[in-house]
């Protein structure tokens, strides 16, 4: 499965989460978050309140990895998300993402596949995640409790 775009990689694990085919089964969920440091390509919730952040790339998994790790200020669990090619040459890095607590997983035509979990963590920065949270609540989001 190839992806011409970002958004096109998105889009595809948007449905993914629209249809609760991710290992976090429901969840609320939302596009570009915009914070001080950035803006996160996908936020989601679970429903015990577990704030799961998301950064695609179509190839440069440095970048990603810098900016999901960036999330982990905010989020419970910060991931990359790529297309399944690049993946499987970011695994060889694995030391990095493990060092930085972020998860890597990839969309391929099965769906989304997880090659390296993220690290539950208590956020650096509570009040980002009240307010990643709040927008989560707001009814334009994708929800499905």
């Amino acid at each position: 499965m190839t992806f011409e775009t970002e958004e096109m990689l998105v889009d595809r694990f948007i449905g993914l989460l629209e249809t609760n085919q991710t290992p976090w089964g429901r969840v609320r969920f939302a596009r570009e978050f915009d914070y001080s440091r950035g803006r996160t390509d996908v936020i989601a919730a679970e429903s015990n309140g577990t704030l799961i952040a998301v950064e695609a790339k179509l190839s440069d998994w440095r970048q990603a990895l810098h900016q999901a790790y960036r999330n982990t200020c905010f989020a419970h669990r910060s991931f990359v998300l790529l297309p399944k090619r690049t993946a499987f040459k970011a695994v060889s890095f694995l030391v990095e993402f493990e060092r930085r607590g972020v998860g890597l997983c990839y969309v391929g035509e099965s769906g989304l596949a997880v090659l390296h979990d993220s690290l539950y963590s208590s956020p650096l920065e509570p009040w980002l995640a009240s307010e990643a949270l709040s927008m989560l609540n707001d009814e334009q989001c994708g929800a499905y409790a």
